[in-house]
């Protein structure tokens, strides 16, 4: 069955798996069409390029949801979703004709919310690919996309889906289009990069800077201003900080000032910051989605104090944690051990890296963000903390954050 299960994938892919390449490719698509990553190593051996054993489950639930299945026991027990593949090729006759008061009634009649998602996903990276951005105003101004009834999970989906394939082409006259309230809701809102802030992220960055849509991308894009001045060691540009604020303030962004406030030498205690911000938005809470920017600046600047007042304050039951929140468990466990490093407990910073799944940081952006702690920190249990990796020399050149040097490396525990 996983043979079929195989087969599918590359029918679905549209490519033959036959080199390394190739399932660098596939394992891309794969992220992008579903938010799952599976390693391209992973894919290797699924497809007899490497040696390996029997693939987790997890792994086959993944490549049945590229496929088109709900998960790999649904593949092992329904047809191809015909219904599917019918439905795309009515969407495709009806962008190719632009007939786009025929699309969105077409899109009115479709049921079921993931299946309208895929839909919806299929005709936006179309478009954009096709570089027909008119269109894909047209298409988010008609309501087709409601981000406000969507979950979050299905949020983040289409941001990650849609950001991955923004990434890969050249933003030069599409501003028109990724300037737009609903793409700036829908996509940028939703997806830090943070490997390319001094790449495409850092370019729609500055562009969004000067006409920002909404006074919440303005904080928002402010926030992230302060963190790419910080990364590249340049001097904080001037900000008011009394116009970062935003009512009702998503948690996220919550965790994003108060991560400026740091950056710019606040005097408070990391408690009266918190409360003196937190007093603004009384609904919210230590959630575990508001201190994702906090957990990753702790880590990038190995900020012992930091580190452990957000383990002091953040409380999480993993069994309730939704699966986008599962890379940001991930980037506590890693916090965790930091900690624990830096409170000479490496007994308990062994056991939070054997917890620790960089797969499950699932973005690649993040991914690349954070290795230069993870590489620490494993270096730091494993005795070779003496070698900067040439692993970290050719990320940094590619990333440009001059935060991330040699010296640093050997500075990270000396705090």
């Amino acid at each position: 069955m996983i043979e079929n299960l195989l087969s599918e994938v590359t029918k679905a892919a549209r490519i033959e798996i036959e080199n390394r390449g190739d399932c660098e490719l596939l394992s891309s698509l794969i992220l992008e069409e579903t938010d799952q990553f599976i390693s391209y190593n992973t894919l290797r051996r699924l497809y007899g390029l490497a040696p390996g054993g029997k693939p987790r489950r997890q792994t086959l639930d993944a490549l049945a949801l590229f496929s088109g299945y709900v998960d790999y026991r649904n593949f092992c027990s329904t047809q191809p979703k015909l219904n599917l593949w019918k439905r795309k090729a009515e969407l495709s006759h009806l962008l190719a004709e632009s007939n786009f008061t025929e699309t969105v009634e077409w899109f009115k009649g479709v049921e079921g919310q993931l299946f309208k998602l895929d839909l919806l996903l299929t005709a936006m990276r179309e478009l954009y690919l096709s570089n027909r951005d008119q269109d894909m105003i047209q298409l988010l101004d008609s309501g087709a996309y409601d981000i406000e009834n969507q979950s979050y999970s299905y949020q983040i989906q289409v941001a990650v889906s849609l950001g991955l394939l923004i990434r890969e082409q050249p933003l030069d006259g599409r501003f028109g289009l990724l300037s737009h309230p609903k793409m700036v809701e829908a996509v940028y809102l939703r997806l830090v990069d943070y490997s390319a802030l001094n790449g495409y992220y850092g370019h729609w960055t500055r562009e969004l800077q000067l006409s920002p849509p909404t006074h919440e991308s303005a904080v928002f894009i402010h926030c992230l201003i302060q963190l790419i001045a910080f990364l590249n060691c340049e001097q904080l540009p001037s900000i008011d900080m009394d116009n970062l604020r935003v009512h009702p303030c998503p948690s996220a962004l919550l965790g994003r000032i108060f991560t400026v406030y740091l950056m710019q030498g606040d005097p408070r205690s990391f408690d009266q910051l918190w409360q003196d911000l937190l007093s603004q938005d009384s609904e919210e809470g230590f959630d575990i989605t508001a201190y994702i920017e906090p957990r990753t600046f702790a880590l990038a600047t190995a900020n012992r104090p930091l580190a452990k007042w957000l383990i002091d304050q953040i409380k999480i039951n993993e069994l309730t944690l939704k699966q986008f929140q599962i890379h940001e468990l991930h980037v506590h466990f890693l916090l965790n051990a930091l900690h624990s490093i830096f409170e000479e407990d490496h007994v308990q910073a062994t056991y939070w890296m054997g917890r620790f799944d960089v797969d499950e940081l699932r973005r690649p952006s993040f991914s690349e963000f954070l290795l230069f702690p993870l590489r620490r920190i494993q270096a730091e249990l494993n005795g070779t903390a003496h070698v900067f990796p040439d692993e970290l020399r050719d990320l940094n050149l590619r990333l440009g954050y001059a935060w991330f040097n040699e010296q640093f490396w050997f500075d990270f525990f000396e705090k």
